[in-house]
């Protein structure tokens, strides 16, 4: 069975699965279940949920940030 090589947050991971839902894909990567999932497509991200089925291919993207933290940004006081 032909191996598929994606990658989460950079690091690359091998499956033989066509389709992995949110939840498959974060278990792989041995990320917190209850981290948001991003698909990268160019430069968009998709947000994937944990159900959802994607159909893999090689060299995917995905981005695995923790909950709440998409597009924050902390001000730092000037002092």
């Amino acid at each position: 069975m032909p191996e598929f090589e994606i990658f989460v947050n950079n690091k690359p991971f091998s499956t033989s699965d066509h389709q992995l839902s949110g939840r498959q894909i974060k278990a792989l990567a041995g990320v917190p279940e209850n981290y948001e999932l991003f698909l990268e497509e160019g430069k968009e991200s998709k947000p994937v949920g944990p159900d959802e089925i994607i159909h893999i291919h090689e060299n995917q993207h995905f981005r695995a940030i923790p909950p709440g933290t998409f597009g924050a940004w902390i001000a730092t006081p000037q002092t």
